[in-house]
């Protein structure tokens, strides 16, 4: 008969095993040592993080203002959170900056969005880490931090980036979704990652506010559907809410708001998990977290054996072995990376022949519609003319881009989705061949610990084009004040007819060269990343065998006192592991 455990028992026992992996992990990979940290702390100080996750512009810091019912976070229409904000319990209201180099700078509220967002910190360019704020809610008291992330598949890969690597972090997960826009393939990829580090994710579909109600159950059977096709998950249950109204709600203290934004239900749903789930969902995420990083020491303390037990001629021959499979890999990644490349460019030679093809069709158009606004208002006075026939062409002009842009950035999205993710299957495919070759050439037991972590697709590019109503151009007033009515009309009809052509092109080039760029860069900045994994890979592998050669030159006695302690190691991960499953059983 199996003791059942007391949940404050597992959870110190879990800590226990977890300082036991710290203490192992420093002969075989300190690199672990801050995710071991972590996970101690959570159980610790009993926390348990909730990631608010979605695509971008998906609402996701309106809905965390909302639920902590005051103006916490920076909102905006744009895609603009940038870095992980950790939100906590506190007495008082403080926010802290983390900076890369683990200098922290507490900040006024007024500040938080030159830190945490893409205006204010293009690119993370000062370094930060995340952002924690403290806060006095009854809701974050309970134990629970809330985590704003960076939206996904945004023009930012940094941020996309950013949040697939706080994944392994997080315990439970509040999805969202919104009404205005179908559920995207990238979505439906990102949230499978999601699903397994979560061990609860709630799904919300927001913005209820912007439809009708059968427009709302419609969204609601379609997403449902299309979730229960993709998920391993026989139940699955969406909220529909509006943050926007619920914030308005809480800001006011509106009770018949609160009720009418579908809070109220989601609510009660998440306090019941906390109050009755929370604690095993913790040790849950905490073992999950715990067994892969004992996946990834056992399979470097394994090769370290074979390699130190291998005569050190046949380890020699081995290693030497391997660096020529290496090297037929390398090969096949440079091909991989060949057909890429050439991919890359022929979405970018479609963005130019539909450039081309927009300029050359669309002006004509404008053309056209600018003869007759000039019928339309022949006769009204000159200035008055001007004014008019120049608001005309500016938003003209820019709606006629902007319904371009929109259709143009959604064909080239779908292309660069299918590339990229192509790529990131035959990337993974390689560094999984790396490892099993090596198990293979050693005869170790291999489980795959090592995960493609960010830039999951290079798609959803943003441009904001701001409209540029006062245009530089000659005032034509400046002429034609001095001219007969009828010659000023000419001149200023000239006038206007050259700045239309001056703006379309200026306006047009804006937009390619704008989508260009941020598509150039995304995808070198793409590949880049896939190199340096397989690369860390490969040296990582090549510096276990290396080292263990380098240890039996030094003589018998040496590689005898190696192959005891390994040993020892190895014992010690299996009865962790061990452990570790059992804690999870009685869980």
């Amino acid at each position: 008969m199996v003791l059942k455990l007391e949940y404050g028992v597992k959870k110190d026992l879990l800590i226990r095993y977890l300082e036991e992996i710290k203490t192992l992990s420093e002969d075989l990979s300190k690199d672990i040592n801050d995710d071991v940290d972590y996970e101690i702390q959570k159980l610790a100080q009993n926390q348990f993080n909730i990631a608010v996750v979605g695509q971008f512009k998906r609402g996701k810091s309106t809905f965390i203002n909302a639920m902590l019912k005051d103006r916490i976070v920076p909102m905006a229409i744009i895609p603009l959170t940038s870095i992980v904000t950790i939100i906590k319990y506190g007495k008082q209201f403080k926010i802290t900056v983390v900076f890369n180099d683990e200098t922290q700078k507490e900040i006024p509220h007024h500040m938080l969005e030159e830190y945490a967002t893409e205006r204010g910190n293009p690119k993370n360019e000062k370094g930060v880490k995340h952002i924690s704020i403290e806060y006095p809610s009854d809701f974050l008291k309970k134990g629970i931090t809330l985590i704003d992330t960076p939206g996904v598949g945004s023009v930012f890969q940094h941020n996309t980036d950013i949040t697939y690597n706080f994944l392994p972090k997080l315990d439970a997960a509040i999805f969202l979704f919104t009404i205005d826009s179908p559920v995207a393939q990238s979505e439906l990829d990102f949230l499978k990652d999601v699903s397994k580090r979560a061990v609860k994710i709630f799904f919300l579909l927001n913005k209820t506010d912007y439809a009708e109600k059968n427009d709302i159950k419609e969204a609601l059977d379609f997403t449902k559907r299309i979730l229960l096709e993709n998920l391993e998950t026989p139940n699955i249950k969406i909220y529909s809410i509006s943050a926007k109204i619920a914030l308005e709600a809480g800001l006011e203290n509106h009770k018949s708001k609160w009720e009418n934004s579908g809070f109220p239900e989601f609510i009660a749903d998440l306090e019941e998990f906390i109050s009755s789930e929370k604690g095993n969902a913790l040790l849950t995420s905490v073992c999950k977290s715990a067994l892969g990083l004992i996946s990834q020491l056992k399979f470097t303390a394994e090769l370290e054996l074979k390699a130190v037990t291998t005569p050190l001629d046949e380890l020699n021959e081995k290693i030497s072995s391997l660096k020529k499979e290496f090297q037929k890999i390398e090969e096949e990644e440079r091909d991989i990376l060949h057909v890429f490349d050439g991919e890359t460019k022929e979405i970018l030679g479609k963005l130019q022949y539909d450039y081309e093809n927009f300029k050359t069709n669309n002006y004509k158009i404008l053309e056209t519609d600018l003869e007759q606004q000039f019928k339309e208002n022949i006769n009204l006075p000159t200035k008055e003319f001007i004014e008019n026939t120049r608001n005309y062409i500016t938003d003209e002009t820019l709606n006629l881009i902007d319904s371009w842009r929109k259709k143009e950035l959604k064909e080239l999205t779908e292309a660069s989705e299918k590339i990229t993710g192509k790529l990131s299957q035959k990337i993974e495919s390689i560094i999984s061949e790396l490892q099993h070759l090596t198990a293979d050439i050693f005869d170790i037991k291999f489980e795959g610990f090592l995960r493609i972590k960010g830039f999951k697709q290079a798609g959803y590019f943003y441009y904001n084009m701001e409209p540029e109503k006062s245009f530089l151009m000659p005032n034509p007033l400046s002429v034609a004040r001095f001219l007969p009515q009828s010659m000023a009309k000419k001149v200023v009809k000239n006038h206007l007819r050259q700045w239309l052509q001056q703006q379309f092109d200026r306006q047009c080039g804006r937009v390619r060269y704008d989508i260009s760029q941020r598509m150039n860069l995304t995808f070198n900045n793409y590949a880049d990343y896939l190199k340096n994994i397989i690369r860390e890979t490969k040296e990582n592998i090549l510096k276990s065998l290396e080292k263990a050669a380098e240890i039996m030159k030094h003589g018998e006695s040496s590689t005898e006192e190696k192959v005891k302690k390994l040993k020892n190691i190895i014992m010690e991960i299996k009865k962790l592991e061990k452990n570790i499953n059992q804690i999870m059983l009685q869980i």
